[in-house]
């Protein structure tokens, strides 16, 4: 399990030097990657989520887990943000929102932090990281999307709505409201939009149409059929579906790496950022370098260990008898391994997204150096956990 998992994070470090090389020979900038993100994103991830729900819900039947893992995505996120906010943050002594002592610059920092200790990276790397382990068993690695697609669903409106409120405020939601009637309507429209963005109304079709029978069987045979007569009418929409969607985790892996090194490499050529509110000469590079390390100890005692703990918790709970809501781990262990897996994720990359479109162009820059610097140090505690699941969940690679 330990090689598994190893192998796995040795892929995602090798296609990271792959994304930077791409970036230092001049193959990728910017704009390259922003339209490779956004084709990725509203196009390629929708087909794959898509098809992975109808496809998985085809073979196996509508399960416990196409409610429980979205439910137990919600509760847990929330638990994290109250958990971060008044007792981790507080303890590595960042503020975590306005007070007398702390300056504009580390409320946002506090803030980012929060939002950094609540949400982990729940689409590209849980993919990547399944299709590395169950690659050979495409029984595992369909159930594997499958679930991943499943906690999207209530993870993605959690976080673009009440994680981008944490983070920048409803006060900067770039919405005019001051357009009468018409400009409210529209506000509502956006704001339900980008609480459901396309992977997550991929999902939800994917839901939709695989749980009505007649409908599905419009789109899918029968699981197992060969029979050319016994295909489905609208067979060959799926397929096509299912072949672009293809594509969405190599291209994914691409633009995370090469936009991770577009931020490394930003940073060498910018001024650091001084966030202490301090005039001190002498003691500004010290001061940076101590909120740096405590920011990462911060986060990584959320993400790694108080994160999992807290889903465990609630998983356990879930599969108890009074509740009910999801199997036991031998039941449901694919569940219980994509949950756990989320539940140790590094922090959310579209959180640099959210400041930058809020225009707090300073606080998304350094942001995205300390996202780099949490991704490196992800490494070795993801596999560890990575690890310890594969065994606990008696999942054959």
């Amino acid at each position: 399990a330990f090689c598994a998992a190893g192998q796995a994070m040795a892929e995602l470090f090798t296609a990271g030097c792959i994304g930077s090389l791409t970036v230092n020979k001049g193959f990728l900038d910017t704009p390259m990657v922003q339209t490779l993100a956004k084709t990725n994103f509203s196009i390629l991830l929708p087909m794959f989520y898509l098809t992975a729900i109808m496809k998985t819900i085809n073979s196996f039947g509508f399960t416990k887990s196409a409610v429980s893992v979205p439910i137990l995505a919600i509760v847990q996120s929330i638990a994290m943000y109250f958990v971060s906010k008044f007792l981790i943050l507080p303890l590595f002594g960042i503020p975590s929102d306005e007070n007398g002592k702390a300056t504009a610059s580390e409320v946002v920092e506090g803030r980012a932090t929060t939002v950094c200790c609540t949400f982990g990276n729940s689409g590209v790397i849980p993919l990547i990281f399944s299709e590395a382990l169950f690659r050979n068993n495409p029984t595992l690695l369909m159930s594997a999307y499958a679930q991943v697609s499943l906690y999207l669903a209530g993870w993605s409106p959690l976080f673009w709505g009440f994680g981008k409120n944490a983070l920048i405020g409803a006060e900067t939601d770039g919405i005019s409201r001051k357009d009468g009637k018409s400009g409210g309507i529209k506000a509502q429209i956006g704001k339900l939009k980008g609480l459901f963005p396309p992977p997550v109304v991929g999902t939800f079709i994917g839901l939709f149409v695989s749980s009505i029978v007649p409908l599905r069987k419009l789109f899918m045979s029968a699981a197992g059929s060969s029979v050319v007569s016994s295909r489905a009418p609208l067979e060959v929409v799926y397929n096509c579906l299912e072949n672009l969607g293809r594509a969405a985790n190599p291209l994914a892996l691409l633009v995370l790496t090469a936009s991770l090194a577009l931020q490394r490499s930003g940073s060498s050529s910018k001024p650091s950022i001084e966030y202490t509110g301090e005039d001190t000469a002498g003691g500004e590079e010290k001061a940076d370098v101590g909120f740096l390390v405590r920011r990462i100890l911060c986060v990584s005692l959320a993400r790694f260990v108080v994160s999992p703990a807290l889903m465990m918790g609630l998983l356990l709970l879930a599969s108890s008898s009074p509740i009910n809501i999801i199997g036991g781990i031998g039941v449901d262990s694919m569940a219980w391994f994509i949950l756990m897996l989320q539940a140790a994720m590094p922090p959310a990359q579209n959180a640099v997204l959210m400041l930058q479109v809020a225009e707090k162009t300073k606080e998304a820059s350094r942001l995205a150096r300390f996202l780099f610097s949490m991704y490196v140090v992800a490494m070795l505690p993801v596999v560890l956990i990575a690890t310890f699941l594969l065994e606990k969940c008696s999942l054959i690679l």
